[in-house]
Formats: C-alpha cells, structure tokens, sequence
C-alpha cells in the first residue's frame, strides 16, 4: 500500500525494527548520558524558539477554521509553553535514574539472593492528537526510562513536531545516541498506525492520548498492550458541610483556568441541603464567567439558567469548553453514585470540612486522582513532581494516573547463586 509515493509497508516495518533496535541499544546507555541528551534538549529549545513558533504558525494557520477553540488551543506553542517544554526536559534530566532500582530484595532459603530490579519497558508506539509538546514530554520521558519510541501526532501539528523532533535528534546525535532512539511518523495515513499496531514482535507497547474515538480504535486494532488515557470527565461534589468560599474558588479554577483540558471538572455536584443563597453562589461563579450549565428537571428547578440536558446518560460527557453539567443529590453516597455511573476514572474532588465525608468520598470513588478540597486541575505530572507525563492513565493495571518516569518501567527478577539446583 502507498501513500503519496511512500510504501507505507516498508516504512512501517522500518520503524518498527529501528525502534527495536535502538531500544537494545539505549537500556544500556549510563544515567549520565541520558541526563545529558535530556539537557541538551532544553538548550536547543531555548535556543531554537523562532524556529520552532515559525513552524507553528504555518500549523495554525492551516488549521485556521477547521478547528474549535479548544483544539486550536492544544495546538499553539508560545514563548511560555516552549519554556515550559525546556524546564520539562531539564526536571526530568535531573530525576534520580528510575532503572537499575531495588524494588525488592530477599535470600531464599536455599541461600539463593533474589531481587527485582526496574528495566525498561522496550519499544513505545506513543500516539497523540494536536498537542506539539507532547513531541518532547513524551520523548524525554521514555528516553529517560530507556526506551525507544515512536511518536504519532495529530496531522495538524505535523511542521510543530517535526521541528521539535528535530531538535531532539540532534542531542541525540551531538551525544553519539542511536537517534532512532526517538522517531517521529511523518506519514497522516491511518493505515500506517494499524500496521504499526500489528507489530507485536519489535513493539512492546501502546500509549495511546487523545480522544475517546481514538482510544477505542486502538485498543480494538491492537495485537500490543495498551495503556489507555481516556477522556476526562472530572466531577466536585460540593457538601452541605463545606466552607463556601473554597467551593467557589475550586469550582472556578477546576472549570475555567483552562477548559479544553482534561482535568477541568465538567460536572458539578450539589448537596440538596445547602441553602438557596449559597447554591446561587455556586451558580453565579460559574454562570458569571460564561459558562453554560446543564441539568436535568431537578437541577433546573433550582436555577432558571441550567439548561435542559436531555436523557440523563448525558452526564457522560466531556465538554472541553465553557460548559459544564449540574446534579443535585442528597448525600455524599448518591455523589459516588453518580460519579460511579458516569465517571471516565479521571479524577474527583469533594469539597467539604465533614471528616466523614471527605473519608467516604476518597474510599468510595475509584478514579485515578481523588482530591479533597482542592481543584481537579492538580492532576498532572509537573503537579504531582513527575517532570511532565505521557498521559494520565484511566487504567487499573500497571500503570495508574498522571504517567511519569517510573510508569515507564517494567522490572525483571535476579537471582544470585552458588550453583544451586532444584531438587
């Protein structure tokens, strides 16, 4: 099969087998010396702005009108964030080396030590949609980890990414590193990431972060593990127990710091006891500053400015805008109800001064970030000291939450003899 004269057969394969081949060679390679590309990232970065905004704006410019707010919004690069992508790269040079480390440690009775001791995963297929610096966060976190990757951004940030990429292979290079450590997917086709999903034999993983559509397409097209990142549908309960001035200022920061992002809360919880005046409050900060809130009957009925949302399974959305959905319950039991049945397993906050409360809701919620009195925004790498992530993980097994150096390691068992035998 061809694209645009390009073998997409042939190319997959070669990125397939370059990945894995760069990945036996990198476990390898000393802390020192990852922690030196990783620097050098930073440098070049600072030290290549206007070429990489210059990329950019041919991104955004041909992405003018075709994308919402929220989209061209992932897709912008500014002073700030590609400072925020250099201090990235540095955080994450300067962590402790995450292989090599004793999870655990023991002598059998034979006499035989046995450890289990951190490696690296091996091969990423890192699959992302129109966010540039993920080009570097991701990179930079699987590089430290040992590993190879292989990044697939959205077509809309395709210049954005092959300059940033750019910048990373020439550390890799200037630090005598395979740069097929770190490769970018140059070619839009759809065909190529399910042939590179079939690769089980040289790619040893999936990290899928995007939309749910994207997610799911993966997850059903793959023959290689996958940590999913799916959508963000954060919820704050509000208890009748809480200090109100808290509540109005998590409810605004969770919903409109930064709306297209997938830690902004989309629901907000009420308890039906607190009174009329306070709930008006918890309506008005977020009403006031643009947002459009949804309900059902029962919401609406508590305030003429929530819209009707229809069936009641529209809980289960994620707005990414100004908008935001309102539940009125009765306690903090029916707030986990809720949350159970609509959640994507993102994060939760309650808000509330009741010990009990607060202990129910962080036992009874199963999400990857439960917060009390504070703002679902906290959850991500650079909050929680990982540096940056590859994703927040919706996962239960390996992986959990925001996904930082260590989320990026496997481990393998080592056993130390005398020339036991097992009888």
């Amino acid at each position: 099969m061809t694209q645009n004269n390009v073998n997409l057969e042939k190319y997959s394969d070669e990125l397939a087998n370059n990945a894995k081949n760069a990945s036996k060679k990198i476990r390898t390679l000393s802390a020192e010396k990852r922690a030196a590309v990783l620097a050098r990232v930073a440098e070049i970065l600072r030290a290549k702005k206007p070429e990489i905004l210059a990329a950019n704006k041919i991104d955004l410019e041909a992405a003018a009108g075709k994308l919402d707010d929220s989209k061209m919004d992932r897709l912008t690069l500014n002073d700030a964030r590609i400072e925020s992508m250099a201090k990235g790269a540095e955080e994450i040079a300067a962590f402790t080396d995450p292989l090599g480390r004793v999870l655990e440690s023991r002598e059998l009775k034979n006499g035989i030590k046995i450890s289990r001791v951190a490696v690296p995963i091996g091969s990423v297929f890192f699959i992302f949609e129109s966010r540039p610096n993920v080009t570097i966060d991701g990179a930079c976190l699987c590089f430290k980890a040992g590993n190879a990757v292989i990044l697939r951004g959205g077509k809309e940030s395709l210049n954005s990414a092959k300059c940033l990429a750019g910048i990373f292979h020439q550390a890799l290079e200037e630090n005598g590193v395979d740069k097929d450590a770190v490769q970018l997917v140059t070619e839009t086709s759809h065909d190529l990431v399910g042939m590179l999903l079939q690769r089980n034999d040289c790619l040893d993983l999936v990290i899928p972060r995007g939309g749910e559509r994207l997610i799911r397409a993966v997850v059903e097209q793959s023959k290689i593990p996958v940590i999913k990142h799916f959508n963000g549908i954060c919820h704050v309960y509000v208890d009748k127990s809480a200090d109100m001035e808290k509540a109005v200022n998590i409810l605004i920061n969770a919903k409109t710091q930064r709306t297209c992002v997938c830690n902004a809360m989309e629901c907000v919880i009420i308890d039906r006891h607190i009174d009329d005046a306070n709930v008006k409050k918890l309506i008005d900060c977020l009403a006031d500053r643009g947002v459009e809130l949804f309900g059902n009957k029962d919401a609406q009925s508590h305030d003429s400015r929530i819209k009707d949302i229809g069936d009641d399974s529209n809980y289960h959305h994620e707005y990414l805008a100004l908008k935001a959905s309102v539940k009125f319950v009765d306690n903090v039991e029916e707030a986990c109800d809720h949350i159970e049945k609509n959640s994507s397993r993102h994060t939760e906050a309650v808000v509330a001064e009741d010990a009990s409360v607060q202990d129910y809701f962080v036992a009874n919620v199963d999400s990857s970030s439960v917060m009390v009195n504070a703002s679902t925004r906290f959850a991500d790498g650079g909050e929680y000291g990982l540096g940056a992530e590859v994703g927040i993980s919706t996962d239960k097994l390996h992986a959990r939450g925001p996904m930082g150096v260590e989320s990026l390691c496997s481990y393998k068992w080592i056993l130390r003899g005398n020339g036991q035998v097992r009888g």
